[in-house]
């Protein structure tokens, strides 16, 4: 017995969000931590600097590595572990690297936002919704750059708990950048920023619904053809941890000598030490 037609249209294609295991989860969350490491690094030397030149850069590359790497290379790396039983899967190009910008743009607006330590709670907050919105626009505008063969639909209650992780996280990972001063204190934030990523993730995928018949003209680049650009961008991540982590220690050092040699009232990056010095010189 044939099904009707209108069955068929409304029938649930079978879909996977882990099918290579727990790789893709494992790998996101190695890329969301170095990221978000790094991003409170580059948010350190952005604090300490002098010139306004010298924020900028940091502040700059602080968006750069917690959206670009932390974000969305988390989000394509555990996108690569989707697929949907009996249909191909392409990814639009233009759509993918319009995903990404949003996440930089998302990460960057929102750390210029929320104005940093002495702001107070309204900018912060402010910073937050701004960012997290951002994210939540990266993370669906990455799911529209993906052709399953069939139609994608959203359960509306998820999605908008996704949306609100998002909005939290932000605001958490925003809060870490304009406090957080010291290497273990840095891991622990990263910790707490990437799974909070990859919550996000996986919450707003689990809003995801493939309905069918699959189509056999699916357009775009396979995501396997895309596993090059990713292991570039997994070379640039990791040499930009390195850095991170070694450029810690020397601010590390140098910070405690400052904070023994002025007076403990007065906030030693509001004068130029040698610490502002030293995240002056690199950002050069």
């Amino acid at each position: 017995m044939t099904m009707p037609l209108n069955d068929v249209l409304a029938s649930t294609l079978e879909h996977h969000h882990f099918t290579y295991g727990w790789l893709n989860p494992v790998m996101g969350l190695a890329f969301a931590a170095a990221g978000s490491f790094l991003g409170l690094s580059a948010s350190r030397y952005a604090r300490a600097a002098a010139s306004a030149g010298g924020r900028l850069r940091w502040t700059l590359l602080a968006a750069l590595a917690i959206g670009g790497v932390g974000i969305w290379m988390m989000h394509f790396i555990a996108m690569v572990g989707f697929t949907v039983t009996g249909a191909d899967i392409a990814y639009d190009p233009a759509l993918t690297a319009a995903s990404f910008g949003l996440a930089v743009a998302a990460v960057g607006i929102g750390l210029f936002v929320s104005g940093g330590k002495r702001a107070g709670w309204p900018r912060l907050i402010l910073g937050g919704l701004v960012c997290g919105a951002g994210v939540v626009g990266m993370h669906y505008t990455g799911m529209a750059a993906v052709a399953t063969g069939g139609r994608v639909v959203y359960d509306p209650v998820l999605v908008a708990a996704s949306a609100a992780v998002a909005v939290v996280a932000s605001t958490v990972a925003l809060r870490f950048t304009a406090v957080v001063d010291r290497r273990g204190s840095m891991a622990l934030a990263a910790a707490v920023m990437s799974v909070a990523v990859v919550g996000m993730h996986y919450t707003g995928m689990a809003a995801v619904e493939v309905q069918g018949p699959p189509r056999e003209d699916v357009s775009g680049i396979s995501p396997l053809v895309l596993l090059l650009p990713i292991l570039i961008l997994a070379m640039i991540a990791i040499v930009g941890m390195v850095f991170g982590v070694l450029a810690s220690p020397a601010l590390d050092s140098v910070a405690r000598d400052d904070s023994t040699s002025q007076d403990g009232n007065a906030d030693r990056n509001d004068r130029p030490s040698a610490t502002v010095r030293l995240a002056d010189a690199a950002g050069q």
